[in-house]
């Protein structure tokens, strides 16, 4: 199959790959009223972090098992750009670094990925007339900027202060037909930020446990240290089709609003 579909969150995210790096643009949709979301972010590092592991591992496949991601500094507006570089390249797993910058060329995020090094068959996208994964990126051309919220855009509905149900849908499956682990970022974010009640998430760091089945997901965010200016949130991510826990998440969020 060709992946992503003709309507996908990927593709509306607007990612342009080159050699050495990806620009996202930031559109009124991945923002919230500190600026671009972290879980906006969380997606471009997933998807990029994907990319530079796919090219190193092919013709094996890669499923995204860890992904930390910390901003230093909120962007409203113009483009992000992401440069990513392998650490680590083993029989089992690989890791890679991110760099991401505004258009100012200042650093606003880091990003940090572990990936499960799993076969080539695992996957549903289109493979080579041998059976071989393609081993480069997404195609991400055709999509429709992201104007209106992106969480509603992915289905993400609240149902209570820090819970979320998000149910499965095409426009948010990845690769193996689940659930985009960018997306499940960006929920776990949002579910954290609606626990905390107000100000914006800064750092996330989100353990992917196992894949969703049919959904829909649920996600529940909890309180677990409430400093002066921040608070930290433990976030459970769950398919309710099953009840079996599939990642785990701490995100801190900030109750002091960022200077751009």
């Amino acid at each position: 199959m060709s992946y992503p579909p003709a309507v996908h969150v990927l593709r509306d995210l607007g990612f342009v790959a080159h050699d050495d790096h990806t620009r996202m643009p930031v559109t009124a949709g991945l923002c919230d009223a500190h600026g671009l979301r972290l879980g906006a972010l969380a997606t471009l590092v997933d998807v990029s972090g994907a990319g530079i592991a796919l090219r190193s591992v092919a013709p094996d496949w890669i499923a995204t098992a860890d992904l930390h991601i910390h901003v230093i500094r909120p962007v409203a507006g113009g483009d992000v750009t992401i440069r990513c570089r392998p650490l680590r390249l083993g029989a089992r797993s690989v890791v890679v670094d991110a760099v991401i910058h505004d258009d100012d060329g200042a650093v606003c995020a880091t990003g940090r990925m572990a990936f499960a090094r799993i076969p080539g068959s695992a996957t549903r996208v289109a493979v080579d007339d041998d059976g071989t994964p393609r081993p480069t990126g997404p195609m991400m051309d055709g999509g429709r900027p992201i104007l209106d919220p992106v969480v509603e855009m992915c289905g993400m509905i609240p149902v209570g202060p820090g819970q979320l149900r998000v149910d499965k849908t095409p426009y948010i499956e990845n690769s193996f037909g689940t659930v985009n682990g960018g997306v499940l970022a960006l929920a776990a974010e949002a579910a954290a930020v609606s626990a905390a009640g107000d100000g914006w998430a800064r750092d996330l760091h989100i353990h992917y446990l196992e894949q969703i089945g049919e959904g829909p997901v649920g996600v529940t965010a909890e309180v677990i240290r409430d400093d002066v200016d921040s608070k930290l949130c433990a976030v459970r991510i769950e398919d309710r089709s099953t009840n079996r826990l599939v990642a785990i998440a701490d995100v801190v969020t900030s109750a002091r609003r960022p200077s751009h």
